[in-house]
């Protein structure tokens, strides 16, 4: 469990990553965590549809594709970037999700690829606007996935100084004193979060929305800027082979830089640039409205059809009186002739 080491100041931790445990089958701290992420992650998804005036419902469908993405991004990253030579060798393993290995910058991909998809195949709108609801999930799954890495007792940091006030042993992996680089980075997401509703929070108070681009690139520079510094404190590999390896950059540091680039890319546009004045709503009512027209179509056909029905309904009733008239009159003819 946990353990103050008065003599060093070392914390040992060495806590059952696994919170509940039924006969072979056991649920894990991190397993609970990854899923009140998605959880959150939905609900504040929902709150973002609902604040830029578009139907909430309209996130559900979406929501699952995203989640997919991100299971999917964070695997197939962390296999074909930090251990090809394994998974290429054995590809089934590639599956094997719960055995650990899942990148963060593969879910920034992943949903990327998704909101392009989503809003600019299906949508004919900026995947900007999905990217920059989902940027307001991102600061609280970033804390909810570092703790569970903790409760791991995986993603170490690096070896410190065993009289470091915040050096940690880690007894499940080895007995090393090292940072505990996992609470470094839910640290980062207490940090972005304060920055993206707060940020939020000061347009709203002014009484202005942000404009298109701000929430994604606020959350990418915050969080992979971050990300590279600590960095530093982890237990990775340095890159071996091309142009950075005399840098001592590692493997996490080089996958941050293009995402850092990308994120303030998307400030420089979203304040000064062509999204200076622009915002989701414009176009996300012209797609409801396009959306309605041809529901508009369909209820109309749908009521002429009615109409035609009742139309033929009420000829076939005339005809039928004209019948029965025309029997009557014949009736009446056949009488008068025997009187």
């Amino acid at each position: 469990m946990l353990d103050i080491l008065n003599s060093l100041g070392l914390v040992t931790w060495d806590w059952d990553p696994a919170l509940i445990r039924i006969g072979s089958h056991e649920i894990r701290y991190y397993g609970v965590l990854f899923a009140l992420a998605l959880a959150v992650g939905y609900m504040t998804f929902r709150w973002r549809y609902k604040e830029e005036n578009e139907d909430p419902e309209s996130a559900t469908n979406f929501s699952y594709a995203l989640m997919a993405a991100v299971i999917i991004g964070t695997r197939l990253v962390h296999c074909f970037f930090y251990d090809p030579d394994r998974y290429l060798a054995d590809p089934i393993q590639i599956l094997y999700f719960w055995q650990g290995g899942l990148a963060s910058h593969g879910a920034g991909i992943g949903l990327i690829l998704t909101c392009f998809i989503y809003d600019y195949v299906w949508r004919k709108t900026p995947p900007i606007i999905s990217m920059d609801r989902i940027a307001f999930s991102i600061p609280f799954a970033m804390i909810c996935i570092r703790l569970g890495n903790f409760f791991n007792s995986e993603i170490v940091g690096a070896p410190c100084d065993p009289n470091s006030p915040i050096a940690f042993i880690f007894t499940r992996y080895d007995m090393v004193p090292r940072y505990p680089s996992q609470l470094f980075e839910a640290g980062m997401g207490i940090i972005a979060g304060c920055i993206m509703f707060g940020t939020y929070y000061i347009f709203r108070k002014r009484g202005k929305k942000m404009p298109l681009g701000m929430s994604t690139g606020l959350i990418i520079t915050s969080y992979f800027s971050m990300r590279f510094f600590v960095e530093f404190f982890k237990e990775y590999q340095i890159v071996e082979d091309g142009v950075l390896q005399s840098s001592g950059l590692r493997e996490g540091q080089v996958l941050s830089i293009p995402f850092i680039i990308a994120g303030l890319t998307l400030l420089a546009m979203s304040i000064w640039g062509p999204w200076k004045n622009k915002y989701a709503e414009m176009y996300t009512q012209k797609y409801q409205l396009k959306k309605a027209d041809p529901e508009a179509e369909a209820t109309d056909d749908k009521a002429d059809k009615a109409d035609d029905k009742a139309d033929k309904a009420d000829d076939k009733a005339d005809k039928a009186d004209d019948k029965a008239d025309k029997a009557g009159d014949k009736a009446a003819s056949t009488e008068d002739k025997k009187d």
